[in-house]
């Protein structure tokens, strides 16, 4: 079994950890009990009769997890990995675009860099804008940062 913290892992030769019995459901503690093998993650409030019943089914090999650790942990998880967003093809020319503004340049510098005017310039930032559904420039710059198109 885990110890309070899922620091380490203490349990026979031969038997499979029955779980933690932390505190509180805290993600990265679940996290380190499934990766030291545990048969499951349990709370410390689980009435004694439930503990008792769960630990019995671990040893035999039956996983049992607190569901609201559970919940925590899908919760970080969703976090960590942002819902795909749909794909927008955006031409050649307003990729370009979107990873000079992405850099900061201005109107003028993009111009310059792609040999057309500002008014064209103009037209690309705020086709851009509007198909990915953005307000402004920052916008643009941490989407593009974002989809790693620097």
């Amino acid at each position: 079994m885990l110890d309070s913290f899922g620091s380490g892992c203490r349990h026979r030769a031969g038997h499979r950890p029955a779980g933690d019995s932390a505190a509180g459901p805290d993600p990265v503690h679940v996290v380190r009990a499934l990766r030291a093998g545990t048969g499951g993650y349990l709370l410390k409030d689980l009435p004694p009769r439930e503990l008792a019943q769960a630990v019995r089914l671990a040893r035999a090999g039956v996983d049992q997890h607190d569901s609201a650790a559970l919940r925590r942990l899908v919760t970080a998880l969703d976090r960590s990995f942002p819902a795909p967003t749909p794909r927008i093809d955006l031409t050649g020319r307003e990729q370009a675009v979107l990873r000079l503004i992405a850099v900061g340049a201005t109107n003028r510098e993009i111009a310059a860099r792609l040999h057309v005017s500002e008014g064209t310039v103009k037209n690309h930032v705020s086709r851009i804008l509007e198909r990915l559904g953005l307000r402004d420039r920052t916008q643009a710059a941490i989407y593009a940062r974002d989809r790693g198109l620097l």
